[in-house]
């Protein structure tokens, strides 16, 4: 088979890329139908889905394929319901089965006691608190001056943590066959003292998701249906891009 000559040091390579880089794969769509193709050194690794059943939930869905499906396969689910004025969460549920490890989260607010009931746990949050897959999902809602340097406080599998998104300039991004201007933003998530061990061991993007190191950055259409357009994460020199599927 031609993958078991590719040399060990580049098939490790590639692999140590995703999993640090893996966190783009789950936040780039937030319109219904979006697809998104993620790649590696110009290979592609994996796909993303996203079903919107209404105005106030979204599920995700990403597939490994190509070389990663044989060097680490994943078939991972993730959905959030939120508050439409404050996109505060009020539930989180994942599935996943990456290689041999599967596990299954939920969390739901609980307003009476003003917090995030995972299982037997219960975590205190105010009630627009973000999650990650919110925080995003405002970016195809709300334009660059409603958003722009605001810290909100974001709930992580019983971390607390802030993120804000940062305008940089606006842009016109290559995407299919067609050059679209869009808000280009760089996201920043800063981890707070207000934690709880929920989980001894966690997926890949729940674990890289936070990391202070990856500079992640975002390309919005300025105008109409203002999706994603592009992402990128960047760590020292290795720089991981995801471009929306326009066909």
């Amino acid at each position: 088979m031609i993958l078991t000559k590719k040399p060990l040091f580049y098939r490790n390579q590639l692999k140590t890329a995703a999993i640090n880089y893996i966190p783009w794969m789950f936040i780039l769509s937030f319109l219904p139908g979006q697809m998104y193709n993620l790649t590696v050194w110009g290979i592609k690794i994996g796909e993303i889905h996203f079903e919107k059943n209404n105005h106030e939930s979204i599920q995700i869905t990403t597939k490994s394929i190509g070389l990663m499906n044989y060097l680490w396969p994943f078939d991972n689910q993730y959905k959030t319901t939120f508050d439409t004025v404050t996109y505060g969460i009020r539930s989180y549920e994942k599935k996943i089965h990456q290689g041999e490890f599967k596990q299954k989260l939920k969390g739901v607010w609980i307003p009476e006691q003003k917090g995030i009931l995972y299982d037997k746990s219960l975590v205190m949050r105010p009630g627009d608190c973000q999650t990650i897959f919110t925080i995003l999902t405002r970016v195809s809602k709300q334009k660059a001056d409603k958003l722009d340097t605001i810290w909100y406080p974001m709930e992580h599998e019983g971390g607390l943590f802030k993120a804000r998104l940062l305008w940089a300039d606006s842009i016109n991004v290559w995407a299919g066959n067609d050059s679209i201007l869009c808000d280009h933003y760089r996201l920043d998530i800063d981890s707070t003292e207000n934690k709880i061990k929920l989980l001894d061991q966690t997926d890949y993007f729940s674990e890289n998701i936070t990391r202070s190191n990856l500079i992640k950055q975002l390309w919005v259409e300025k105008s109409g249906e203002r999706k994603i357009i592009q992402a990128s994460v960047q760590m020292s020199r290795l720089t991981m891009k995801a471009i929306i599927n326009l066909e």
